[in-house]
């Protein structure tokens, strides 16, 4: 998720450890919870995490990256992060609580190892996290049912989720006619019911989720530079977010990311989900 950090650090509100919610989820994968095999040998044997033994993940639902079902976490990151679990022998704890809003801070404050949900690298980020290499880039995009692209914004009503990178400068352009909603389901029930034109999301995710829930007309048009905001110059790339105290970890996550890309795991679950596999060639890190 493009979040905003000076939004998510005020959103910090369901930090304690008496408020999380843990999913404990087999470093094998699959629907049912085990211990990590006793002859299990990490790629990365000097690996510290918060509990010995375990990988503590923030996350939260927003497919096709993460999908939260029960006690199991897919979606490409979902699966990324148990693979990445299966190379360093951890089995993997998910805290939900608090939703995007907590997920930065809780990196930051150490009560998890790493955050997921389709966080993008960006220059703000590397001064309260450690970013991992790019996952896989992330181009965003307007829905609409008026094939709406981002040059024609200016008259129409549009959404954007709370904390998105680009919000402060569609807000100074659009003014009232931009509306910030707390969740995508908000979102997408306004676009389907006409209160607002179009609304700016990542593409994979609003393709994955109108295809799941079809709205009549609507499509996604990916963005294309815009003077008005900034943000659209470049695309995204997604990471993994961990404490800048545990460079360590950070650097395994690095080397864990570079092994599933070359042998084949990143394309593989890209295309599980439905997603373009040339997504998964980021190349060189950059940051928005």
């Amino acid at each position: 998720m493009s979040r905003n950090p000076r939004t998510l650090v005020r959103a910090l509100s369901a930090g304690s450890a008496a408020g999380l919610l843990a999913i404990s989820l087999s470093a094998c994968g699959g629907g049912e919870t085990s211990s990590v095999a006793s002859d299990c040998k990490p790629a990365h044997s000097d690996l510290k995490t918060i509990t010995d033994g375990e990988l503590t993940v923030a996350s939260y639902d927003y497919a096709p990256a993460t999908i939260l079902d029960g006690e199991n976490v897919t979606g490409m990151e979902g699966d990324l992060i148990n693979e990445i679990a299966k190379l360093e022998c951890l089995k993997v704890t998910v805290s939900t609580s608090g939703g995007a809003g907590a997920v930065i801070p809780s990196v930051q404050s150490k009560r998890v190892d790493i955050g997921s949900g389709n966080w993008l690298r960006t220059k703000e980020r590397t001064k309260i996290v450690y970013m991992s290499t790019p996952l896989w880039n992330d181009p965003q995009g307007i829905v609409s049912t008026k094939g709406l692209t981002s040059d024609d914004l200016e008259g129409h009503v549009v959404g954007s989720v709370a904390g998105n990178l680009w919000n402060d400068s569609m807000q100074k352009w659009l003014g009232d006619k931009f509306k910030i909603y707390q969740d995508d389901e908000s979102i997408y029930a306004d676009l389907k019911a006409g209160r607002i034109d179009a609304l700016v999301a990542s593409s994979a995710s609003a393709n994955y989720r109108l295809k799941d829930a079809p709205i009549e007309g609507a499509k996604v048009v990916d963005v294309k530079p815009n003077p008005k905001v900034p943000q659209f110059a470049a695309v995204g790339q997604v990471m993994l977010p961990s404490s800048l105290d545990n460079e360590a970890l950070g650097k395994a996550l690095d080397e864990d990311i570079k092994t599933l890309r070359d042998n084949g795991t990143i394309k593989k679950l890209l295309e599980k989900y439905g997603v373009d596999a040339s997504v998964g060639e980021p190349g060189a890190p950059t940051e928005l």
